[in-house]
């Protein structure tokens, strides 16, 4: 059962909202990869360090998953990676021909650089936002998340 047209200004809002919404994630992006670029990381090297940061140990399809990016794009970076000193893949003691990937110290640490610059933008964004606003935001995101994930046909991600 298809839904009935909205109304014309409805759909400007819905517009405007939408163009709202990528307009400040571009801009995000764009001062995200300016400030990585000036400590020497970009950007999807800055997501494989936050995601093992957070929970080292990841397997590199897992990896892939939480970095919204192609495993080979990924299993490229992490070559790179390795080399500059940043990333170990040690074997899962479960499965043998499971590699898991954790920060090597030099790799923690530029994780914790990493995670600097996105709070300087994240505490630059939110500035002067209440937590009331910042949970409406929050929601609100996550309910249109789980409405496109429904229409790609995935399962909403847990904790969105």
């Amino acid at each position: 059962m298809t839904k009935p047209p909205r109304p014309a200004q409805a759909e400007d809002n819905a517009t405007r909202s939408w163009l709202a919404v990528v307009r400040a994630y571009n801009l995000c992006s764009e001062l995200m990869a300016l400030r990585l670029g000036a400590v020497g990381v970009r950007t999807a090297e800055h997501e494989i360090l936050a995601n093992l940061r957070r929970e080292p140990g990841l397997s590199q399809q897992a990896l892939a998953a939480r970095c919204f990016t192609a495993k080979s794009h990924v299993s490229n970076l992490l070559g790179e990676m390795e080399a500059r000193g940043w990333v170990k893949r040690e074997p899962d003691p479960a499965d043998g021909r499971v590699k898991r990937l954790v920060l090597a110290p030099a790799g923690l640490s530029m994780a914790e650089r990493t995670a600097a610059v996105q709070a300087e933008v994240v505490a630059l964004m939110t500035d002067g936002a209440t937590d009331k606003e910042l949970e409406r935001v929050r929601a609100t995101m996550a309910e249109v998340s789980q409405k496109l994930q429904g229409a790609l046909g995935h399962r909403a991600a847990e904790g969105a």
